[in-house]
């Protein structure tokens, strides 16, 4: 169940991270960035809690609150993707 779920943090960071997408989501939908904040603060209890990696969703709320900077906005983003996804593939049991 919780690859499930890292999985969908996972995609929702990817999104972010295109310009396109993390540039309407920061403008239209501000509560949409708080909800991926809350989102991914939930996520980091249940992973603390299995004893799995916590780091990707740590730097999943930090990227929330990055989005008024365009460029950092993209970075911060990408990287916790990429954190997201190696966290997937190395953690036992998370296939």
């Amino acid at each position: 169940m919780l690859s499930r779920i890292k999985w969908l943090s996972f995609s929702m960071e990817a999104l972010l991270a295109l310009p396109i997408f993390g540039g309407v989501a920061s403008e239209l939908m501000p509560f949409y960035l708080c909800f991926v904040a809350v989102w991914h603060a939930c996520v980091l209890m249940v992973s603390k809690s299995e004893n799995q990696p916590i780091l990707g969703s740590a730097f999943g709320i930090v990227a929330s609150f990055t989005n008024f900077f365009p460029y950092v906005r993209i970075i911060t983003h990408a990287v916790t993707a990429f954190i997201l996804y190696l966290e997937i593939k190395k953690a036992p049991g998370m296939e």
